[in-house]
Order: C-alpha cells, then structure tokens, then sequence
C-alpha cells in the first residue's frame, strides 16, 4: 500500500505541474496599442531653460534612472509564511496553449484583439510542498511589465464575468484524456473576495481520475497587479479549501514585497 500510494503521489506531482500551467490564463497581457515601457531606458535628455540666468547646478539637472525590477523579488520565498512547507526548483515554462487561454478569458470578458507584449523579466519561484501532505503545493510567478498592461490585467481578472469565463476556457483546456492518461472534471469555479493584499482569487474544485480512482482537488490562483508588477500564487490542497490562516500568510509575503518598487 505505501508503494501504491508513493507512486500516486508522483503522478500527483506531475499533473499538478500540467493543471497549473493550464491555470496560468491571466498573469500576462496587455492592451492593443500600448507601447511597453523598458525600465532599463535612459531617461529623456534634459531641456534647457534658455540663455537667461546662470546654469542650474549639475545635482539639480540630473535625473535619477528609473529603478530596474527584478521579478524574482517578488515570487514566494522560504520564510516563517513558509514553516511546514520544503522547496524545490522552480516548474518549467508555461502550457505552450496558454496564450491562446488568456486570449478567450480576455475576449469573454469583453476585452478583444488581446495581444500581450513580453515582460521586461519574468520568473517561476520554488515549489513549496506541504512536509505532512504532498498534496499541499504552492508556487508562484511574476512578470515585470508596464504599468497600463497591469490595470487592464486587473481589470480582466476583476470583471464580474471572469469565474465563468475562466470555467469555459479550462473546460475547453482539459477535455478528453491528457498524454499522461489523466481526465479532469470542473465540479465549480468561484471568485471569492479577495484576500487581504491580493487583487483577485478563482477557485477550482476539481476531479482527477487515472486508472486508480478520481481524487478531488481544490484550486487558488491569487494574483497580484500592483504598480509593474504581476505575480500569479497558485495554491493547491487535495479535498478540500487550502488552510486560510496558512494561505494568508502566503499571500502577507507577496503583497509585502510588491511594496517596495
């Protein structure tokens, strides 16, 4: 029995990998016609004032450069939120399928000819799996990306429609049987209220069945859209909601460091 049950738990690990990369629908986009920002640009030159009056002081004529973001410094991190919980290296790219994902999310919410431009930088954080329960998962991923692609993504994952939206892009995802032999079956998708920090939660309730049996899983994707920054948490639990208290703390840590910018 624990050789069965070891062994599920692999292919528990590897079809949480697939399902959250399929949930990774919003964490990136932006609006037809707006023109990315690189942080890393020099600023304007300054103008000068005229021939009149002496030359401002060098100290008042130059302008700082506009701080380069790292996304790193804003995915899940080992820390007290952490305790309970090991790490291991980051999941790969994304679902190559996701973009046309957030494509339809974005076009059902009535936000068409969705186009997102790349980040300026992106990243995976660690995975975070619960030391009693394996089932207990979380990882994170953040983008850099211009301040007006940020509201719109807040605005898509805000919008009353986007619970049922997201249902029919998942659903239309994950029909039939993965290479892997795997079924899935939304039982319901909510949005509550947000968290405290956090700009918007989906939650999926979810039945996988492989030739052992259906298990029931229970999805949070939080994300986060505050100044340049996008980071998407992803937290899996197996039956039932994930621990709030745990999850919370979770989310302290992200909002906390979306602070500093």
């Amino acid at each position: 029995m624990g050789g069965m049950r070891r062994g599920w738990n692999v292919r528990r690990s590897v079809c949480g990998g697939i399902f959250a990369s399929a949930l990774a629908v919003v964490v990136a986009g932006c609006q037809e016609g707006v023109i990315p920002v690189d942080p890393a640009a020099p600023p304007p030159a300054a103008v000068g004032s005229g021939a009149t009056g002496p030359a401002a002081p060098p100290t008042q004529a130059t302008v700082a450069p506009a701080r380069i973001l790292r996304a790193g410094d804003y995915v899940l991190t080992a820390g007290e939120e952490t305790a309970g919980f090991e790490s291991s290296g980051g999941a790969g790219d994304e679902n190559s399928d996701s973009s046309a994902i957030r494509a339809q999310v974005a076009a059902c919410v009535g936000v068409p000819d969705y186009n997102p431009s790349p980040p300026s930088d992106e990243t995976t954080g660690d995975t975070f799996t619960n030391t009693e329960e394996s089932d207990f998962q979380a990882i994170s991923r953040a983008k850099i990306l211009p301040e007006s692609q940020i509201r719109q993504n807040a605005q898509i994952v805000t919008s009353p429609g986007f619970g049922d939206c997201y249902r029919t892009a998942l659903e239309d995802q994950l029909a039939g049987e993965d290479e892997n032999g795997f079924t899935y079956e939304i039982v319901a998708v909510e949005t509550p209220s947000p968290p405290r920090g956090a700009t918007a939660l989906v939650r999926t309730s979810m039945g996988i069945t492989d030739e052992y049996g259906t298990y029931g899983y229970v999805f949070d994707t939080i994300y986060f859209y505050v100044g340049q920054v996008a980071v998407e948490l992803d937290v899996t639990n197996i039956q039932d909601v994930p621990p709030p208290i745990i999850e919370q703390g979770l989310i302290d840590q992200i909002a906390d460091k979306l602070t500093n910018q």
